[in-house]
Order: structure tokens, then sequence, then C-alpha cells
């Protein structure tokens, strides 16, 4: 048998070559690196090309996706749907259109409502929002919520790495929500809150430890957690490992709340990224995630937790599961036509096998224990 072809649309970004160092893990696996200019480093392998191409033209991308058997999508942001200059959706209208599985890694609430309209007519996989958020949160969140009679809190908190510089397409889509309104659950109460609000210091599992955190801008979690526990409270925060950059960017966000200015923050990209950029010399590769699910079993409270680290390369836990999901497609173990249930496609032990295959280490700490080593 020849070699699959996966189509990796913004594979030469941040997120994108980790997708794309993950689906080389496959000895059967070629892909097709689809972006604007030829990627820079080089990838060294002989089994990944170069496509010139780009999101916002789809009938470029169908004439690539003749020999494929998926496409994934990495070309951020997603938060623009379809404005001026700007079709984030044109990879799944093309792989819709010629029947192809479909992955990505959005995490942007908008953008999975409409990629969730357009999966209506696939017939072949769409898996959207295969992230931290919304498709990790979904999977943990079932398995941690199973015996619960009630669900009452939804936590997820994120400790990126700093030592790795990210592209502009995540700087882009953090300095335009911060600050933004948007409503999220609060003790069962819709509430209007902000992005980059909310401050807490939280304890990751070592070698993260405790980290400043902040509630992030408007994500898909807030529609697929709500429908599928009905926790009266969500909320998914993140935090670099240097307090005075968190609470930077939180001081942005709340005098961009309070004065509605500045109105676009596009302009600011480039200096955000010059100072993350130079505050990453002195950080550390470390990166965590952790799901706290709080809720109610035979009348008594109980609360379940469940991290993971990544000493090395901590940025890429965002890109794992969309490499998890491209081996399922390909192995025909996920073969859902149209959209695919977020916490439905992986059972709970498929996922933590997969997580410490790519060298991610697993914990868990239940009500208020210290975090210890995951023991199936």
């Amino acid at each position: 048998m020849g070699e699959s072809n996966i189509v990796v649309v913004g594979g030469s970004g941040f997120y994108g070559r980790y997708v794309v160092a993950d689906l080389l893990r496959r000895p059967d696996v070629r892909v097709t690196v689809v972006s604007r200019s030829a990627p820079h480093p080089a990838f060294s392998s002989d089994r990944v090309r170069w496509a010139p191409g780009d999101r916002d033209a789809p009938e470029r991308l169908a004439e690539l996706l003749g020999d494929a058997v998926a496409v994934v999508h990495c070309a951020g942001p997603f938060q623009a749907l379809d404005g001026p200059g700007s079709h984030p959706l044109g990879p799944l209208r093309a792989a819709v259109s010629a029947g192809v599985p479909y992955v990505d890694i959005c995490e942007d609430r908008a953008f999975l409502r409409a990629a969730s309209t357009l999966a209506r007519s696939a017939t072949a996989p769409v898996l959207t929002g295969a992230s931290v958020v919304p498709g990790l949160q979904a999977l943990i969140v079932h398995d941690l919520a199973h015996g619960m009679d009630r669900v009452d809190t939804v936590l997820c908190c994120a400790a990126p790495d700093t030592r790795r510089h990210r592209g502009p397409a995540m700087f882009e889509a953090m300095m335009h929500g911060a600050g933004l309104p948007f409503t999220a659950p609060r003790g069962g109460v819709p509430t209007v809150v902000h992005g980059w609000s909310e401050p807490e210091w939280t304890l990751f599992p070592p070698p993260v430890g405790r980290r400043l955190v902040h509630q992030v801008y408007e994500m898909a979690d807030l529609d697929v957690l709500a429908e599928l526990c009905g926790a009266g409270t969500i909320a998914f925060k993140a935090g670099t490992e240097f307090p005075s950059v968190n609470r930077a960017l939180g001081l942005f966000a709340a005098l961009r709340a309070r004065t509605g200015r500045p109105r676009a923050t596009r302009h600011w990209t480039p200096l955000v990224r010059a100072v993350s950029w130079l505050v990453g010399r002195v950080g550390d590769e470390a990166g965590g995630f952790t799901v706290t699910v709080s809720g109610e079993r035979g009348g008594r409270p109980i609360t379940r937790r469940l991290g993971m680290t990544a000493r090395q390369d901590g940025g890429r836990i965002p890109s794992l599961l969309a490499g998890i999901a491209v081996d399922h497609l390909l192995s025909g173990r996920l073969h859902t036509t149209g959209l695919v249930p977020l916490h439905s496609w992986l059972a709970p032990h498929e996922l933590r096998t997969a997580l410490r295959e790519r060298g991610i280490k697993l914990w868990r700490r239940d009500d208020e224990d210290e975090w210890r080593p995951w023991q199936e």
C-alpha cells in the first residue's frame, strides 16, 4: 500500500508544525503543507511537500484534495468569520465539497457554530474543535462527570510554555478578545464577563506549579460543555509563568472593557509578540492543562481533577488531539458521517494511552488531595 496523503492547511505555523510532526510518527503517512509562503525553516522529512495556497481560496484547496485522505485546518485565527479578505471556513467548505474527512484545531465559539451548520451536508467525518478547547475538555469532562448526579462547575486551566515563540495568529486572537464582553454561566445565571478577567491563582501538576490565570475570551466550550453536562459555571482560564505579564494583559482588558478603546487591536500584535519573545528567552518549555469538575453524588459534594503536563515543548498540547483524530481516521475507527460529537469518538483509556505515547504525563487530584500520577 502507498502512503496516505494528509493535507495540513497552515502546516508551517506554530501549531501546524506540531501537527505535522505528530502525523509523521506514522510511517504510512505523507503530508502536504498548504501555506502562503514556503515553510521556514523547511521540513527535514522527504515525506513533507509544500503547496502554495491559502484558507481564503477554497478553489485552490479543492485542487489539493484530489488524493487526500484527510484535511487538517490549523490556519488561525478562526475568529474572523468570513469577513473581508478572511475566510477561515474555506478548508471546511473544500473538504465537504470533496467528501474528504476534516479536522480542525479551532477554539472559537462562532466558528464552531458555523462549522456545525456546514457539516450537515458532509458525507465524511467532520471533527471541529480538536484542540484543548473544546475537544480535550469535552472528552475529559465526560469522563470525570461519570456517575455524578449533578455537575455544578467546570473549570479548565491552561499553562502554556513561554519558551517557544507563537505566530501572529495566536496573538491577534488574544488581543482581539481582551476586554470584549460575552455571556457565560456563573452559578446557573447567564452573566456578562470580559476577556482576560476574573484572575485567580491555581495549582498545576509538576513541573508547572502555581500560576496566575485569567478568564480567556469567548470560546466554544461555553456551548459544548453546557450541552454536555449542564454545569452552572463554565470557565476556561490561562496564564503564563510570569504574573506581571498576566496582570498587564488583565489591565489592558479592564481598560478596554471600561472605555471600549482601542476598538481595533490588530496593530498591537507586533508589539505584544515582540515582548513575548523577549520574556520567552528566560522562560520555561514546560506546559500543562487541568480540568476540574465539581458537583454532587448521592447528596454529597464531589470534586474530580485531571491534569496533564509536558516538561518540554509544552506548547504542543493544543495540537495533540488533531493527530490522534487522524490516527483514528486512518485505522477506520472514526467513521461518523457529518459532525462528530466531541465527547463520543474516543474512549477515556484510548485518550490517556494516546497522550502517554506522545510524552504527556497524566495526573489526578480528588477533592483537596495533592496532584499524584494517574494510575489505571
